[in-house]
């Protein structure tokens, strides 16, 4: 039976106390849909300079768990903060990457207008872009292989390519809170290495990347940390702790295929 869902209003909700050395800390996040819960009462606060995979079974909640934290969907209960501040007064140092499939492709701007936009909160609403601001862009363009595609509509561009571009935004907005949801879905092996890459330099550089991952054979490769959802929290922590056998059947209801849990735990 699914919890009854009650709207709790910010005066009465109580929570624990913000972490302020975290970069991202949500207690008691909540949210649901036609009064179904599609997460329920989630606790995270990441490590800084973390590389951290949110994983889980489809419907699990994970993409809705960063839209939650967002401010991008309603939420019933909860609250979330970086930096030890309520996070929608931190926007300038967290940048976000969608999915690709909600994006509009056929909007009439460049790979070039689309990493500029990354800027757009530097820049101020209805100022000009100047010089210098599509030279960033330009450059985070070209750090992610996309400098020759620079004037191309966004819809003539391959899914890895769209992708590179959505990243070019996030990285010219120079933040210090990633959020990314699946962005290595539907990409070919060049992007996912340059993603991998961009990845690591983000970690060397001490920011936090929070990434929606659907594949668990390279979760261990790729990430530090990893939060199991399934609606609720199923476990957190550092990879080799979280991504144990009992969690992975827990977090997907005991359908694992034995392949699937090899490649997961290695």
């Amino acid at each position: 039976m699914s919890p009854e869902i009650r709207v709790v209003s910010s005066a009465a909700a109580i929570h624990d106390p913000v972490d302020a050395e975290s970069p991202f800390d949500v207690s008691g996040l909540t949210v649901a849909y036609n009064q179904a819960p599609a997460l329920w009462n989630i606790d995270y606060t990441a490590p800084a300079g973390a590389l951290v995979a949110v994983v889980g079974p489809n419907g699990a909640g994970k993409s809705t768990f960063l839209k939650g934290a967002l401010g991008l969907v309603p939420t019933v209960a909860g609250r979330a903060a970086a930096f030890g501040a309520p996070l929608g007064t931190m926007r300038r140092r967290i940048a976000y990457v969608p999915q690709r499939e909600s994006v509009d492709w056929a909007f009439p701007a460049t790979a070039l207008d689309v990493a500029t936009m990354g800027l757009y909160r530097k820049i101020g609403w209805l100022r000009p872009v100047r010089r210098r601001h599509r030279e960033a862009a330009l450059a985070a363009l070209a750090e992610l292989g996309m400098a020759d595609f620079a004037d191309r509509q966004i819809g003539q561009l391959s899914g890895g390519q769209q992708q590179r571009v959505f990243l070019a935004r996030a990285l010219v907005q120079d933040a210090d809170l990633y959020l990314m949801d699946e962005p290595f879905a539907g990409v070919d092996a060049a992007t996912e290495r340059t993603i991998v890459a961009l990845l690591r330099r983000l970690s060397a550089q001490g920011k936090t990347a929070i990434v929606v991952h659907h594949d668990l054979s390279t979760v261990r490769e790729y990430f530090d940390a990893a939060l199991l959802l399934n609606v609720r929290r199923i476990a957190a922590g550092p990879v080799a702790e979280a991504m144990t056998e009992a969690n992975l059947q827990r977090a997907y209801g005991g359908r694992l295929a034995a392949t699937q849990l090899t490649a997961a735990i290695g």
